[in-house]
């Protein structure tokens, strides 16, 4: 006699699939939790590794007090704008590619040359070229996030359907038309994977370029705590940008859901 699956969707009860679903998503964050729990004080020292409960508690007390928030702003302002700049750059620049053999043979050797070095490694050079603050730090995220973006962008417009182009060519649609009106909407599906895919990228460019160039941003809160010992409150800010990040990618995938019914 065959028995059934108890772990199979069909068997939970309507009511209980969300929250059953809930719980197996974050299974893995309390497990991890629980290990932190019990290398802290254990294996590792609680004044170097502290717990989850205090760091967890010093987070609230940070979002509480509003002590967090003029640097975690700053460090938005600056993901939004070095993001929000390669996005216009990369589009543009990866459809071009993909629409144009000498715009390719122009940008192709440049990119190439790009994309394996480190962005952290340009910040020395941006700090002399910028100064430090805000300036370098925009400049490191668009770096890091405009390779993403126009490979995906370039991958989209050069698989965008013959067949759709050239109908568009035989009802007069060329030219600048051609790529707004065709292969720009054909490209949007790739274009917002690579955006979404840019997002977390951006962070972390952003706190390594804060970590050395900035005199304020999480990224500085965090070498602040971490030079005068106080690893509860560097911990907590770690947490404030994960969970600032992955709200801005959920943020992201909702967005995401409404244009592609439009698109």
């Amino acid at each position: 006699m065959a028995h059934a699956d108890l772990t199979a969707p069909e068997t939970i009860p309507e009511p209980l699939q969300g929250a059953v679903a809930f719980v197996v998503r974050w299974i893995p964050l309390l497990v991890l939790a629980a290990g932190w729990e019990l290398v802290s004080g254990w294996m590792v020292p609680e004044a170097v590794l502290p717990g989850p409960i205090a760091v967890f508690a010093e987070t609230a007390d940070l979002v509480a007090s509003g002590e967090v928030f003029a640097d975690l702003f700053l460090s938005v302002f600056r993901v939004a704008v070095g993001l929000g700049a390669s996005i216009l750059i990369g589009v543009a620049l990866g459809i071009g590619m993909a629409r144009s053999e000498p715009v390719e043979n122009v940008f192709d050797v440049f990119l190439s040359l790009l994309y394996p070095i480190p962005k952290t490694a340009l910040v020395p050079l941006a700090i002399l070229w910028l100064g430090v603050g805000t300036s370098t730090a925009v400049l490191i995220v668009f770096l890091a996030c405009l390779l993403p973006i126009v490979l995906n962008s370039y991958n989209a417009a050069s698989d965008v359907d013959r067949n759709l182009i050239w109908s568009a060519q035989m009802m007069g649609t060329d030219g600048r038309r051609l790529l707004w009106k065709v292969v720009f909407p054909a490209t949007i599906p790739e274009i917002m994977t690579g955006v979404r895919q840019a997002i977390p990228i951006a962070f972390i460019a952003l706190v390594s370029a804060e970590l050395i160039a900035s005199n304020a941003g999480i990224g500085h809160l965090i070498l602040a705590a971490g030079q005068i010992g106080n690893y509860t409150q560097m911990f907590a800010a770690i947490v404030v940008v994960s969970a600032t990040a992955y709200a801005a990618v959920r943020g992201f995938e909702v967005l995401e859901s409404r244009v592609m019914v439009w698109a």
